[in-house]
């Protein structure tokens, strides 16, 4: 599959904002792509179904949610290295 210099003259004036300053580079451009798709079409695909999610539905590859320790928040607090006020993390002024 190809285009022609007609059917770029043609899509160049249905398509006010495809002005090309190179006609003849867009044209080689496009044919480009047309003789990628044309490749692509060779591969045989019969067998394969179309990827709709990458996430099968029948194999959950998300870990379960579960609780693994109960960690009191004045140990998390502890790790802050930043001043802890009323059992929160007090933070600098963003609101300058």
């Amino acid at each position: 599959m190809s285009i022609t210099q007609e059917q770029i003259n043609k899509l160049t004036k249905n398509l006010n904002k495809l002005n090309p300053k190179n006609e003849e580079k867009l044209l080689k451009s496009i044919n480009s792509l047309l003789k990628y798709v044309d490749l692509l079409n060779e591969v045989d695909t019969k067998d394969i179904n179309p990827t709709i999610n990458i996430i099968s539905k029948n194999n959950n590859t998300l870990r379960d949610d579960y609780v693994s320790s109960n960690i009191a928040s004045k140990d998390l607090l502890n790790c802050s290295p930043q001043k802890i006020i009323a059992n929160q993390i007090a933070v600098n002024d963003i609101m300058k």
